[in-house]
């Protein structure tokens, strides 16, 4: 079984650094290029299931890539980004301020908004865990399965999955992540960049 996980293009709200996690922007012009770049080069994979976050700029995302393979997305909640509570749509550079997160977070995972009405991320990652459980349950060896989600749950679901001994970079926008999966190992195949 083949997954591709992939980060939803850039923002509105990405491009003027608001915070966004359960609050919404669409894509911008330069967010539709990155996916349109990234949809011609994931052309080569045959996709048979695609699941995505129910919000905006993921569906908007999911269907892009999948406008020419002739299958819809099924939104999945539990894929949805950390929930930054009544910090939603304020500037990224004041909630950095509030020291909220671990200087360090991108290795230790430390991120909770709860004190904020928000999620921790840990609980984000365990979510994640639970669908794609179901996910593999649900298809055959042979399939490949496209996964449309956010930067801070994809990254630290992906760390917690697989990567606790290997380097993982934050993935850009419409960053593409292609990883095996077979006898219940989760090995990297290749990270796919837009080119715009």
């Amino acid at each position: 079984m083949r997954f591709i996980f992939l980060r939803h293009g850039k923002t509105h709200f990405n491009e003027i650094n608001l915070t966004q996690g359960w609050c919404d922007s669409p894509l911008s012009k330069v967010g539709i290029r990155q996916v349109e770049s990234i949809s011609k080069q994931l052309e080569q994979y045959q996709i048979d299931k695609a699941y995505t976050s129910p919000l905006g700029r993921t569906v908007q995302t999911a269907n892009i890539i999948l406008s020419k393979k002739g299958i819809e997305p099924i939104y999945e909640e539990r894929f949805k980004e950390v929930d930054f509570g009544i910090l939603e749509g304020i500037s990224t550079e004041l909630v950095r301020k509030l020291n909220i997160e671990s200087p360090n977070w991108l290795e230790n995972l430390d991120m909770d908004y709860r004190p904020y009405e928000g999620e921790d991320i840990h609980d984000v990652i365990s979510k994640h865990h639970e669908a794609l459980q179901e996910i593999i349950e649900d298809c055959n060896d042979n399939e490949t399965v496209l996964i449309v989600g956010h930067g801070c749950s994809l990254y630290g679901f992906l760390k917690s999955l697989f990567f606790k001994e290997q380097f993982l970079e934050f993935p850009n926008n419409a960053t593409a992540i292609i990883v095996d999966y077979s006898n219940g190992n989760f090995k990297l195949e290749q990270i796919l960049n837009p080119i715009i």
